[in-house]
């Protein structure tokens, strides 16, 4: 009890001298643990102490600073999937890679840099707020987005007056990830045709037309001193990622080898993107950050991709700082990890961290700028897909230095400096280490349970679910079932290969209508024991697009269980009930699901889709208007209200409703039309005619918009104009018999 009692004494002068330190000068979140690894017991509570009170509350970013920024812009280039080890400045001599490397060479680079989780939000998040995963809660690409009230970068930035411009080239960075919030200009459109092809090329953009995108708003935002603002630039880069495609002459001269020949390609579009700085004369007033969010397995300890191993290959990346103050050939002798990036920013470029603002990471700016590098940091690092979409062990990670513990059943432990591919643990051999590292962790993961106050994921779009499955992510919508629970990751690797590989053709599949391949892709993974909430979600819309009804109600019915808060399952369920006539079990599904998923407005609307559908129009009116609440800026729901409205003799209400329609979205033909055709059931001819007429000039390819304009005109007494628009409306679809049996009736034309 007295060893305690003295443990807890010194414990708390620490804390004192620790805080009165953070007064003086930016505090790092990370405490020295080696010496914990090899000393006794006492010692060791000691130092984990100490970690504990660290890992809650991290540094703050030294605020009120008044001396002139040096830095005037700042430029963060994010080239996913990179692995450091294909950069010639870190030691590559296969790949030209001569732009990345000349900014190392006029700058800084980290040889040992590092991400915390090997997946693109979350690593992504971690770098524009200065905090780990598990204290954002974005954990995967389906996560939802940080808490408003988190700091991001550009949310600072330009509220320090930057005038601020994001240029992003997968979907998973969309702005349903939250990164969008502080940028005046967030370019993340990713346009589609359909078929395959485009399926894939929808949830990503060449990086070719990502950069030239991101020169073109430079080129508007940059002015002549003194009107030209600070600017903060992101650009993201997406060609290293899977499917490796590089252009040529890159494709012939990698061949064999598509990453490689990607990253040359993409050392190219760095070319481009620096000399436009040279060209607008911002060059030497930027601070320019080269980065990647992960990098990634190409067969090393059976992975190949990323998001599932904790290895360097997918935690490891490069950092590459060019700066004014910054001397030319610079190299960083600790570990720098992206959580560092926010603090040592801010502090490079001037601008105060907000008020109360704590990071994790550690300023690195002073040391940038020549003064003596701290104490290595201790880096936390995680995967948790491996617990989340399958349910077997997650995986932790602990680093200090060349010691690296990963925590898993059967956990490992290697010597970075001696073996730096991780071919052989020392767990076995050195228990000690394990242990303190295993003790370390566990005071991290007791911040994380009683911080751990996240929503779930299940509200991400449908559309984007799809779309990263296709590109092989698999993300935890809910926990999995599973028949090996807590299975350790290394004995499950060619699952997971498999996973994701089914997974994805089987969205291309169901993509393409091929429905009975899609779903047989699915059934393969239920009969290898994988039974998770998109396993069964996708297999239900599959056997759904093949007729076989009940089976897709079983599995959807699943997948409510398993996702419950995820309203597209509630509305497959009930799509599948309909199709098997049973309206009531429908309407139940829907109802259901509302109560899992309060205030859905597409749940609600398909609500009084089928009540009107069954008959049940009052009913279905007062599920349109409670949509409708939910949904403040959709035209749909309003016109469809309208509809029934105006079917039930209720015409002011229904014009209302219609009206209010056409003012949320005047580009939409069907909003014009079905206003006419409310206007026109009820006298007001010429008011009709001018809702037709704008119907017909948005949308001159429907038969319907020209038949319509064509018969308001004709009830005008006017068939001379009317005759070339029920002509128009058999021209596009000659089948169209209202409109012949109107030129009938009109007779030949008069000469």
């Amino acid at each position: 009890m007295r060893a305690a009692s003295a443990t807890i004494a010194v414990g708390a002068a620490l804390l004192v001298v620790w805080r009165a330190k953070l007064r003086r000068r930016f505090a790092p979140l990370s405490t020295r643990i080696s010496n914990a690894w090899c000393c006794g017991r006492r010692n060791r509570l000691l130092h984990l102490g100490v970690l504990l009170i660290l890992a809650s509350g991290g540094g703050a970013c030294r605020r009120g600073s008044t001396i002139t920024p040096r830095v005037r812009h700042l430029v963060v280039l994010t080239i996913d999937t990179l692995r450091a080890d294909r950069l010639g400045v870190y030691g590559d001599r296969n790949i030209e890679t001569p732009h990345l490397d000349r900014i190392a060479h006029d700058g800084a680079m980290a040889p040992q840099a590092t991400a915390h989780v090997p997946l693109t939000r979350p690593s992504h998040v971690t770098l524009f707020t200065g905090l780990l995963p598990y204290q954002t809660g974005v954990r995967d690409n389906l996560s939802p987005p940080p808490d408003p009230k988190v700091p991001l970068l550009a949310d600072v930035l330009r509220g320090a007056g930057f005038e601020t411009g994001a240029f992003v080239s997968a979907m998973v960075l969309d702005p349903s990830s939250g990164l969008d919030r502080g940028f005046n200009t967030y370019e993340a459109h990713f346009p589609s045709d359909g078929g395959e092809l485009q399926f894939l090329g929808s949830v990503r953009k060449k990086g070719d037309s990502t950069t030239q995108q991101a020169i073109s708003w430079l080129q508007g935002v940059a002015k002549p001193r003194p009107l030209e603002p600070r600017i903060f630039l992101w650009l993201h880069l997406y060609d290293v990622h899977d499917p490796y495609e590089p252009p040529e002459p890159y494709a012939t001269r990698y061949g064999g080898r598509p990453y490689d020949g990607a990253v040359a390609w993409t050392d190219e579009l760095v070319g481009r993107f620096d000399d436009a700085l040279t060209r607008l004369g911002l060059r030497d007033q930027t601070l320019r950050l080269v980065t990647s969010d992960h990098g990634e397995g190409l067969g090393e300890h059976g992975e190949t991709l990323h998001g599932f191993f904790t290895y360097e290959t997918t935690l490891r990346v490069p950092l590459l700082i060019r700066s004014p103050g910054v001397q030319a050939g610079t190299r960083l002798g600790v570990t720098v990890r992206l959580v560092d990036i926010f603090p040592t920013v801010l502090d490079m470029l001037g601008v105060a961290a907000p008020s109360g603002a704590q990071f994790t990471g550690t300023n690195l700016g002073p040391v940038l700028r020549g003064e003596k590098e701290g104490k290595e940091p201790v880096t936390y690092a995680e995967s948790l897909v491996p617990l989340l979409h399958f349910g077997w062990s997650d995986l932790r990670v602990l680093r200090e230095g060349r010691w690296k513990y990963i925590q898993a059943p059967r956990p490992e432990l290697y010597d970075l400096q001696t073996d730096p591919e991780e071919k052989k643990t020392l767990a076995t051999a050195l228990p000690n280490r394990v242990e303190a590292a295993r003790a370390a962790l566990a005071h991290i993961l007791d911040e994380e349970r009683r911080g751990s106050s996240r929503a779930p994921a299940a509200a991400v779009p449908l559309e984007l679910l799809e779309r990263l499955g296709a590109l092989g992510y698999t993300g935890g919508v809910a926990p999995a079932q599973t028949s090996t629970p807590g299975a350790d990751p290394k004995d499950r690797i060619e699952d997971f290969r498999l996973a994701s590989q089914f997974i994805r053709e089987g969205l291309l599949r169901l993509n393409a209508k091929d429905y009975a391949g899609s779903a047989e892709r699915f059934e393969a993974l239920r009969r290898r024991g994988i039974s998770s909430f998109e396993v069964h979600f996708f297999l239900a819309r599959a056997l759904l697009g093949a007729r076989r009804m009940r089976e897709a109600d079983r599995q959807f019915e699943e997948a409510t269980r398993l996702g419950p808060g995820y309203a597209a399952a509630w509305k497959g369920l009930a799509e599948s009930r309909v199709a098997l006539n049973d309206r009531n079990g429908a309407l139940a599904a829907l109802r259901r699901g509302e109560a899992a998923v309060p205030g859905n407005a597409e749940l609600r609307l398909a609500e009084a889709r089928l009540l009107k559908v069954i008959g049940r129009s009052e009913e279905a009116c007062r599920a349109y208007e409670s949509a409708a609440a939910l949904a403040p800026k959709s035209a749909e729901v309003r016109a469809e209200l309208g509809d029934l409205l105006r079917d039930l003799g209720a015409i002011a209400d229904a014009l209302k409703w219609q009206r209010e329609a056409v003012d949320l979205e005047p580009r939409g033909a069907y909003y014009w039309s079905t206003l006419g055709m409310t206007l026109g059931g009820n006298g007001r001819l010429a008011e009709a005619e001018k809702a037709f007429r704008e119907a017909w000039r948005l949308d001159a390819t429907d038969h319907r918009n020209a038949y319509n304009l064509g018969l308001i005109l004709l009830r005008q007494e006017r068939p001379g104009d009317a005759r070339p628009f029920f002509e128009k409306a058999l021209q596009l679809e000659p089948s169209f018999t209202p409109a012949s049996q109107k030129l009938t009736e009109l007779g030949p034309p008069k000469k």
